[in-house]
């Protein structure tokens, strides 16, 4: 895979990564936490809260009209646990049909060096 950057350091590893971002409504938290630990995935995370959006759902704005607000986390990892996180997603949004879940996917590299 091409990098967005060149690097000549020697010292500098790129380490390719899956950046999973998942958002839904505050009160799902919960579940996605269960399923996480169930399935042993999304353990390294980033997690926003009061996240206001609109989607296909209803808005989630956080005011008086549209008081509800949503979450997003932020997860990078490896193909395999993008797909495990990708199952849970498909199970709360057949346990959940009006709650507007969300998954988008994207390579990411991550710049280290030693």
């Amino acid at each position: 895979m091409d990098s967005i950057i060149s690097l000549e350091d020697k010292d500098v590893i790129v380490n390719t990564l899956v950046r999973v971002e998942i958002i839904s409504s505050q009160a799902l938290d919960e579940d996605f936490d269960e399923e996480f630990k169930l399935n042993n995935v999304g353990k390294k995370f980033s997690k926003i809260s009061s996240v206001m959006g609109a989607g296909f759902s209803i808005p989630r704005l956080g005011n008086e009209v549209w008081p509800q607000l949503n979450s997003m986390y932020i997860i990078y990892c490896s193909k395999e646990e993008a797909n495990a996180l990708a199952k849970i997603v498909i199970k709360l949004r057949k346990l959940y049909p009006t709650e507007g879940i969300a998954m988008f996917v994207s390579m990411a590299n991550e710049l280290f060096s030693y």
